[in-house]
């Protein structure tokens, strides 16, 4: 069943494996916890993560703590905490840990391939170029690098509150992820075919889910899988800054089409469902009324 998938990890814990990670790295979610759409580590310093044209998985790098640099095409990118990259499938890079500066970071590959993402390249098995480094067939145009707080363009300008990392066309439908202040209370909905993850970068966020309300403080994970009802609502003052991640993509435009409709959903600082469910609907999404 769908409810038998959610997960609420501590910060620090690592889901439960067949296939033990590496010590640096921690598993948030495997790919069986998502049914196939992502897997998502935590990974400490000296994680070599390997330089290789990932066929079948992109790589979404979201720096928490110390410094990575991401080599591609000859440029070395400097990526320092709250700096993100898009490493494409098919694209040549090299991620590596320039300094003895504790590093933390989040990779989420998508599809969920944890072997893709850790297999070295086997010598002879591509042409190489550049110092060695592989080149396959993706789209280097899809290799993205963002600062602190840069977002990416959509079709109407977003709130302060929502800051979208990754785009649906950006990923090729695969995910969408933002970067969330949940400042007001979210009513219980049903998102029918995405899976909704959330990794908390500061505060705490309270979530109902199946009767029971969980609080969720930082560097903690919470996969709430499609098809049963949820709400969230701040934890905290400040209220909670958090990663939040739509697999397959698409919640950046239902974002998109509620600022449109800004005039019509809100009610008194609150939401108004009737009207929100007639923006939810061509999304997948269904709110309580």
């Amino acid at each position: 069943m769908s409810k038998d998938r959610f997960i609420l990890l501590d910060a620090d814990a690592s889901r439960p494996s067949r296939t033990p990670p590496p010590p640096s790295l921690l598993v948030k979610a495997e790919a069986a916890d998502t049914e196939g759409r992502f897997t998502l580590l935590e990974g400490g310093s000296g994680h070599p993560v390997p330089s290789y044209d990932r066929e079948r998985c992109d790589v979404f790098v979201h720096v928490l703590e110390g410094e990575l640099v991401v080599d591609r095409d000859g440029v070395a990118h400097r990526l320092t905490p709250g700096m993100c990259a898009l490493l494409p499938r098919g694209v040549s890079h090299r991620v590596h840990d320039p300094s003895a500066t504790p590093v933390r970071a989040l990779y989420l590959v998508a599809p969920g391939a944890r072997e893709e993402f850790l297999r070295a390249p086997v010598p002879g098995e591509a042409p190489t170029r550049r110092g060695g480094a592989a080149e396959g067939s993706g789209d280097p145009d899809r290799f993205l690098v963002l600062e602190r707080g840069q977002a990416r363009p959509g079709r109407v300008a977003m709130p302060p509150a929502f800051c979208v990392k990754a785009r649906t066309e950006d990923t090729e439908g695969r995910f969408s992820l933002l970067e969330v202040v949940v400042a007001q209370d979210i009513p219980r909905h049903v998102h029918h075919a995405a899976d909704e993850a959330i990794y908390v970068l500061e505060g705490e966020l309270a979530v109902e889910y199946d009767g029971r309300v969980h609080t969720a403080a930082e560097g903690q994970f919470v996969l709430l899988p499609h098809g049963v009802p949820h709400a969230l609502r701040p934890g905290s003052t400040p209220p909670p800054r958090v990663l939040q991640i739509s697999a397959p993509g698409g919640w950046e435009r239902f974002v998109e089409a509620t600022v449109e409709a800004s005039a019509e959903v809100g009610v008194g600082g609150g939401l108004d469902a009737a009207a929100l469910n007639r923006v939810a609907a061509p999304h997948g999404i269904t709110y309580e009324e």
